[in-house]
C-alpha cells in the first residue's frame, strides 16, 4: 500500500487536493458492488496510516469535499468515512458532506459496520496482567472475528493488538486449549457482547491516552475497523466504579503488609516503598489496586528506573528486598493459585536482578568515560572501543572469587589485568615471581594504562592495525606486551625504565 505523504504545503488547497489523489487510488479498485468487508479493511488501512503519521488527514479531506472540482469522485472515501472514522464529529461530518453533494452512494455504502454480532469470549491470565477478547461478526462462511489483546499493567489497561480473524472458530478452540493446558494460570470463558464492548472500550481509551503506544502493525491496521465493530457491540456493560482508597485505607494495607511479612525489616523506606506501590496500583489499576503480576510489578520498577515514581537512594535500596515480600503477600491476598507464586516471585526476582545488572552497566560505563565530558557521539565511540579492548570487563576473577573492579582506578584495572592471568596470582599472592614472570606481568599491566590513556597513541594505532589483521585480542596483547618487555630496564631507584623513542618506532614496525 502507497504510504500517504505528510503535509508540507502552507498551500490548503494543495495539499489536500495530493491528499485526495492518494485516497482515490486506494479506492479506484472498488467498484460499487465491492465486498463491504473488503472496503472496511481498505479504509482502515488508509485510516491507520494517518493515525500513525499523526495527522488529521480524515478531517482535512471532508472539509475539501465542499470545493471539490469534481465532487463525484468524493462519494466513496466519504461514505467509508462515514462509518469508519475514528471519532463521532469526523462520522457526522462525513455524513453531512455526502449529504451535501446529493450523489448516489456505492452499493456497500449502506452496508458498512452492519453486521450480527455472534459469540465473545475472553482469555486472561490468572494474574490479570493480560487478557484477548474475541468477538465474532456475521455467520456462516462469512462470518469474521475481532481478536484484541489487553495488557493491564499501567493505565487500566489498555489495546497494543487488535486483528480480524476468518476463522473465529478455530480462534476460539486455540483460546480453549491455551486453558486447558496452562495448568490453571489462564482462563477461558465466555462473556456477553456487552460485557465485551466495555472491556475493549476501555482498552482502546488506555491505548489513546498515550502519545506513542507500543502497539503492533496490525494494530495500526486494524484499528479504525476494530473500533467500528466495537461500536456495533450492544450498549456496554456497567461496571463497578473505581477503589478508592482513603490514607486510613493505605495505611491499614501497609500494616497488614508487614504483620504477614516477619522477614522483611520494618523501615521508614521500606514503608515508603509500599506506600508507592498501592499509589502506583491506585492511578494505573484503580479498580484492583493492590492486585500483583509479573507485567505490573514489572511496570512498576520501570517508572521507578524512568524517575516517573520517585525513591530515594535508602528506599531504591529497601525496594529489593519489598517488592518479592509484596509480590508474596498479595498472592496470598488475592488468593492465586499454588501453580502460579512460583512464577510471580521468579518474575520478580528476574526484574530486579536485570536492574542490577542495568545498575552496574551504568556505573562501568562512567568508569570508561572517566576524564572526559562534552564528547559527541563518535568520540564517545572511539573513547569505548580503546578502552573496552583493553579492560573488555569490569568483572575478574581472583582466588576464585568473581569481583568487580573500577578500571578508571590504576590499581583497580591492574588487579583487572591480573585476573586475566591466573598463572601468576598465587605467585604474586605470594610475592613470589621470578625476574621473567614479573618483567612479564609489568608489560602487560603498562601496556594496558597506554591503551587506557591513549599514550603513546601508538600502542593503540598498532593494536588497530593487528585486529585489522584478524588478530585475537588476547595475542595483539601478547604482541604489545613483547615489544614493551624486550625493552624494560631496571634503573637507578631498582625501577623499571624503558626508551620511549625506540620502544614507539618498534610499534611503528608492528604489523
Amino acid at each position: 500500500m502507497t504510504e500517504l505523504p505528510q503535509r508540507v504545503s502552507s498551500d490548503d488547497t494543495e495539499s489536500a487536493s495530493e491528499l485526495l489523489e492518494e485516497v482515490l487510488r486506494e479506492f479506484a479498485e472498488l467498484d460499487s458492488d465491492a465486498e463491504p468487508l473488503r472496503v472496511e479493511l481498505v479504509t482502515s488501512e488508509i485510516l491507520g496510516e494517518w493515525w500513525e503519521a499523526g495527522d488529521d488527514l480524515a478531517a482535512e479531506l471532508i472539509e475539501f469535499a465542499a470545493a471539490a472540482p469534481a465532487p463525484e469522485r468524493l462519494v466513496a472515501p466519504l461514505a467509508a468515512l462515514r462509518s469508519l472514522a475514528t471519532s463521532e464529529e469526523q462520522r457526522e461530518a462525513a455524513g453531512l458532506a455526502l449529504e451535501k453533494l446529493g450523489l448516489g452512494e456505492p452499493a456497500w455504502a449502506g452496508s458498512l459496520n452492519r453486521v450480527a454480532v455472534g459469540e465473545c469470549w475472553r482469555t486472561a491470565d490468572v494474574y490479570g496482567d493480560e487478557s484477548s477478547v474475541l468477538c465474532v461478526f456475521g455467520e456462516g462462511e462469512s462470518a469474521h472475528g475481532l481478536l484484541v489483546s489487553i495488557g493491564y499493567a499501567v493505565l487500566g489497561g489498555w489495546a497494543d493488538e487488535a486483528v480480524i480473524v476468518e476463522s473465529p472458530a478455530e480462534v476460539i478452540a486455540e483460546m480453549q486449549t491455551q486453558a486447558a493446558e496452562s495448568g490453571d494460570l489462564v482462563t477461558c470463558e465466555q462473556i456477553t457482547p456487552a460485557r465485551a464492548h466495555q472491556l475493549l472500550t476501555d482498552a482502546f481509551v488506555g491505548t489513546e491516552l498515550q502519545a506513542e503506544p507500543e502497539v503492533t502493525d496490525d494494530y495500526v491496521r486494524f484499528r479504525a475497523l476494530a473500533m467500528a465493530r466495537t461500536r456495533a457491540l450492544p450498549e456496554p456493560e456497567p461496571v463497578g466504579p473505581p477503589k478508592l482508597l482513603s490514607a486510613e485505607d493505605e495505611a491499614e494495607a501497609i500494616d497488614t503488609f508487614f504483620s504477614a511479612s516477619p522477614a522483611l525489616e520494618d523501615t521508614e523506606a521500606a514503608r515508603v516503598c509500599a506506600l508507592r506501590l498501592i499509589e502506583f496500583g491506585v492511578e494505573h489499576d484503580p479498580r484492583n489496586p493492590l492486585r500483583v503480576g509479573p507485567d505490573k510489578l514489572a511496570s512498576f520498577v520501570d517508572l521507578v528506573d524512568d524517575g516517573a515514581i520517585e525513591l530515594t537512594d535508602e528506599q531504591d535500596e529497601a525496594l529489593e528486598k519489598v517488592l518479592p515480600a509484596w509480590a508474596r503477600w498479595g498472592a496470598f491476598r488475592d488468593g492465586l493459585p499454588e501453580a502460579a507464586v512460583e512464577p510471580l516471585l521468579e518474575a520478580v526476582e528476574d526484574r530486579l536482578y536485570e536492574r542490577a545488572l542495568e545498575g552496574d552497566d551504568e556505573s562501568a560505563m562512567d568508569s570508561y568515560l572517566d576524564g572526559f565530558e562534552d564528547l559527541d557521539e563518535s568520540e564517545v565511540a572511539a573513547l569505548l572501543e580503546r578502552r573496552q579492548f583493553a579492560i573488555p570487563s569490569v568483572y575478574t576473577e581472583i582466588a576464585d572469587e568473581e569481583v568487580e573492579l573500577d578500571p578508571a582506578d590504576p590499581e583497580q584495572r591492574r588487579l583487572l589485568v591480573i585476573g586475566e592471568h591466573p598463572e601468576f596470582q598465587a605467585s604474586l599472592a605470594e610475592d613470589d615471581l621470578d625476574e621473567e614472570s614479573f618483567l612479564r606481568v609489568a608489560a602487560h599491566t603498562t601496556v594496558v594504562d597506554q591503551l587506557w590513556d591513549d599514550e603513546p597513541a601508538e600502542v593503540w594505532q598498532a593494536a588497530q592495525r593487528l585486529l585489522g589483521r584478524g588478530v585475537e585480542r588476547t595475542q595483539v596483547l601478547e604482541e604489545l606486551a613483547g615489544v614493551l618487555e624486550a625493552r624494560l630496564e631496571t634503573g637507578e631507584s631498582d625501577g623499571l625504565e624503558f626508551d620511549l623513542d625506540d620502544y614507539v618506532h618498534a610499534l611503528d614496525e608492528l604489523s
